[in-house]
């Protein structure tokens, strides 16, 4: 099964780098800001849906900070 997810992974990264290829120089300006202003929204949208994200990042920070407290003792201790 995990190789059948990462064949399907490889057959889309391969459908995008081509469709990069083809259709994208034959964008308009225009056309390829208005592109880029859609789905900046999209990524914009999506980050305000998610506030449990900013969490996690406070989650890890803290578990990072108690790392470091932790590497910083066992450093002050002499054999």
């Amino acid at each position: 099964m995990l190789r059948e997810i990462l064949e399907g992974y490889a057959r889309a990264d391969a459908f995008f780098q081509e469709e990069r290829r083809t259709a994208l120089p034959r964008l308009r300006p225009d056309q390829a800001w208005t592109t880029f202003r859609v789905l900046w929204r999209v990524v914009a949208q999506a980050d305000r849906n998610q506030p449990e994200r900013q969490s996690l990042d406070i989650l890890k920070l803290k578990r990072l900070i108690q790392l470091r407290r932790k590497l910083d003792r066992l450093a002050t201790i002499r054999p």
